[in-house]
């Protein structure tokens, strides 16, 4: 085997693993899309609310009021989102903890059926 196989099959491994972490559900990519579509949601708000303050032509009470909306808008999506990624950071730490008590030889809680009477 000479040194440009071995490139190749470097590479060929290399391109595999990258394959098997897209499509093992290994590690998930949700929390990373979270991120991008959270920036997106904070242009989309700030040209919103950039928007509404240019168009607001009734007075100085309308005008703070669409700047609080705007505040308040960017304060929701930010606790929305991080409500979406802690889940998903939760099921990692799960995942984790399972892992480890797998290491251990410690089985993992499994839920038992609740027994009726008389069973």
């Amino acid at each position: 085997m000479n040194i440009q196989n071995t490139f190749d099959m470097t590479n060929t491994h290399q391109r595999l693993a990258k394959l098997s972490y897209f499509f093992g559900f290994e590690r998930l990519i949700a929390p990373v899309l979270i991120k991008l579509i959270y920036w997106i949601g904070i242009v989309v708000i700030l040209i919103a609310g950039a928007t509404s303050l240019v168009n607001t032509v009734d007075g100085i009470g309308r005008m703070l009021l669409t700047l609080a909306a705007l505040l308040f808008s960017l304060l929701i999506w930010r606790l929305f989102s991080e409500l979406l990624i802690l889940a998903f950071n939760i099921y990692e730490r799960l995942v984790e903890i399972r892992d480890l008590l797998a290491a251990k030889g410690t089985p993992a809680a499994t839920i038992q059926p609740a027994l009726r009477e008389g069973d």
